[in-house]
């Protein structure tokens, strides 16, 4: 069958999103042939170019343009002049434009500059350098475009998502019927433009991937074109919008859009659809909803069907995206969000489902939480091999909700014994399983950032959360992975139920600290939300709040409105605080600045927290131990020994000499990954004199 992958506008442009590759790895697996498109890319390049500002300038009412954008409107001529090579910059196609970008006199500077002068930022990229700087200053340019598009053309317009704010927990379908149902405005047209020029006209299946709420109104969109342009094509909706939000779909309209929305993993309810489609009509559906008869109907997981087990999926695919075309744009002034813009990376998971699957504010009750199926180091590093020699990339990204701390350290060691030199960063939990010895290996292998969940560094809030992990569990953790070098973010949350202001003030006091010691790069809060599939909301008298009385309707059914009952309820001007000291806080800014002087008066009490907390901590042994016997690990390079003197590279690169018998050489190159037997570092028993071990420590002689 002929079948067309599809990242529906709008997605991440940095790179595509990890379902496309994963789902045409195993479809052409299965023999079919599948184009893998990414409109969301298409779509930004043909609005960002010299053609479409001026289409989209061209149809704008001046009367239509507010005072605040004003001059970007005015500047439309130099805008559509130097577009092209703004993308080709962003791109990476033309880096030495990043020196008259950052000298400020190339790009137009519109609102979104005078809420931060370049003047006031500059000077914080100067570690960075002038193209870090231009990467910011093009987001800026980007952003004031979009505002004034969002203005004049499209409400439903945004440099990430398309009407994010219109399909973001939508009980009923009315509202989204009814947008669907006028004529496309210029920027859908222009998707409609790529969607024509890239899905081939004699397609079988066009495969619609939904991660979020600003995927929904895009696919649809396209769905809606292909209905009439591509009319033997059979439309399939799926991704993580579908799998959260409409597990209680019911209203028959979404399907003059699709055909099918399939939940949670795709591999087996496109498996079965194909199998419908080439005449296999006794072939059950399986987690698949579709329209008969007028009415929705849904078939639950086939009976008889085996999805694939994870570690037998073959490696993402991604023949056919073109990876140089992806854009590089930073929009925050973090090491996080630097990483993330720096040229597209490969979306890995090394585990499907989470190993912890405890919090209660999590969907754990869902199979993309709940399933926990891991793959082994080697099938990992395999898939990586793979997506290297497909792609000529070394970056990788691992999508997990929280990447398993034993095997992401098999995984370096395995990686290790390859001789390979990638680069890695994803998600974990902050688990006392990450040691100070853990971290480095993990950094020799390739990492070189994580992001994990905090939620609120508080010892009253966490155990409520179930998050298994301590203020001082984590801090410790930090400085492990501070001193093996590997950056690290935090996801917080405000508001969680229980949550008390002075839980608040406290946890944001500690933040402070972290973040003085550097062991805490940056951060990010999120407002508490409360989900259908979280324990929270399955049991609610617990948390002391009340669920309100379901608006559900048909459509979506996912973030639920609740009261608090027992307690503070959460506070808007509170949140915005503190996204505003962490931000400062991850830009190296106010972290001496009275910590009340971000809130409004009466807002938060004075924090309780002693102000030495975290390097008290800090101060303290690490809190992991090694079960079972130790391995012993050597991160530099292989030893050379003559005449007595023994030399090598150390785990930083440094060259050590010093007179040395022979044996301790020989000692040393046994735990070189080059020289591992059956796979694995030597045993420290192997060694009948260990006394040199200690020796060595400093130098990178790890013990795992």
């Amino acid at each position: 069958m002929k079948i067309a992958m599809v990242i529906p506008p709008i997605s991440d442009l940095n790179t595509p999103y990890a379902s496309a590759p994963r789902l045409t790895g195993w479809l052409r697996k299965l023999g079919h042939q599948v184009d893998q498109i990414d409109l969301s890319l298409e779509h930004f390049l043909r609005v960002f170019s010299r053609n479409g500002l001026e289409r989209l300038f061209a149809a704008i009412n001046p009367r239509h343009v507010s005072l605040d954008l004003e001059d970007v409107y005015l500047h439309r001529e130099r805008y559509i002049r130097i577009i092209d090579d703004v993308v080709a910059f962003a791109q990476g196609r033309d880096l030495g434009l990043a020196h008259r970008i950052a000298r400020g006199d190339f790009l137009p500077e519109g609102p979104r500059f005078r809420s931060e002068p370049v003047g006031t930022y500059r000077g914080a990229f100067g570690e960075w350098g002038k193209g870090d700087l231009a990467r910011h200053m093009v987001a800026f340019m980007f952003t004031d475009l979009v505002s004034l598009f969002n203005v004049t053309i499209s409400p439903h317009f945004n440099l990430t998502n398309y009407g994010e704010k219109l399909t973001e927990s939508l009980p009923a379908y009315d509202l989204l019927a009814d947008e669907l149902a006028r004529p496309p405005n210029l920027i859908e047209q222009m998707m409609l433009e790529v969607a024509d020029e890239r899905i081939a006209s004699d397609v079988d299946l066009v495969c619609l991937t939904c991660p979020f709420p600003g995927n929904l109104m895009g696919a649809l969109v396209v769905g809606n074109w292909l209905a009439t342009h591509r009319p033997n094509a059979r439309r399939a909706l799926g991704g993580g919008f579908p799998s959260t939000e409409l597990r209680d779909l019911s209203d028959p309209r979404l399907f003059d859009s699709v055909d099918y929305v399939s939940l949670d993993d795709g591999e087996l309810p496109l498996q079965q659809i194909l199998a419908r489609m080439q005449g296999n009509h006794e072939a059950p559906l399986s987690k698949t909803f579709e329209r008969a008869h007028g009415k929705v109907v849904f078939h639950p997981a086939a009976a008889g069907c085996e999805a694939p087990r994870f570690g037998d999926l073959p490696a993402p695919d991604y023949g056919g995206l073109a990876m140089q075309r992806y854009v590089s744009l930073l929009y925050r002034r973090n090491h996080v969000s630097r990483l993330q813009s720096e040229g597209p990376s490969l979306k890995i998971t090394a585990a499907h489902g989470c190993y912890w699957k405890k919090c209660t504010f999590c969907d754990i009750t869902l199979p993309y939480i709940g399933d926990f199926d891991p793959m082994s180091a080697r099938e990992l590093a395999d898939q990586m091999d793979a997506m290297h020699a497909q792609t000529g990339l070394f970056g990788f990204h691992f999508t997990d909700e929280a990447a398993p701390p034993s095997l992401m350290v098999s995984l370096s060691l395995e990686l290790l014994r390859r001789g390979r030199s990638y680069r890695f960063w994803g998600n974990i939990r902050y688990d006392s399983y990450f040691t100070p010895d853990r971290c480095r290996l993990l950094a020799a292998g390739g990492m070189v950032a994580v992001t994990g969940g905090i939620e609120v560094a508080s010892d009253e809030v966490l155990p409520k959360i179930a998050k298994g992990i301590t203020v001082p569990q984590v801090i410790k953790v930090l400085q492990a992975f501070k001193q093996a070098r590997i950056l690290t973010h935090a996801y917080l949350m405000y508001g969680f139920p229980g949550e008390t202001r002075q839980d608040t003030i406290n946890s944001l006091e500690i933040l402070r600290q972290m973040a003085a010691a550097d062991i805490l790069q940056s951060g990010y809060f999120h407002f508490f939300s409360l989900t259908a599939h979280a324990p929270v909301a399955k049991k609610p008298e617990l948390y002391g709040i009340r669920i309100k009385d379901s608006k559900f309707k048909g459509f979506a059914n996912y973030t639920l409105e609740y009261e608090t009952v027992v307690g503070e309820p959460p506070s808007s001007t509170v949140y915005n605080a503190l996204q505003a000291a962490i931000e400062a806080y991850a830009r190296g800014e106010d972290l001496e600045r009275d910590i009340l002087s971000w809130f409004k008066p009466g807002d938060v009490p004075r924090p309780t927290m002693a102000a030495d907390l975290v390097a008290r901590v800090m101060s303290e042994p690490h809190p992991g131990a090694l079960k079972g016997e130790p391995r012993l690990c050597w991160l530099g390079g292989m030893p050379q020994w003559s005449r007595g003197l023994l030399s090598v590279g150390t785990e930083y690169g440094e060259i050590h000499s010093q007179q040395a018998p022979k044996g301790l050489s020989e000692q040393l190159a046994r735990c070189h990954p080059s020289q591992w037997e059956q796979g694995l570092p030597p045993k420290l028993s192997t060694f009948e004199d260990a006394t040199w071990v200690d020796a060595f420590r400093p130098r990178g002689l790890i013990l795992i």
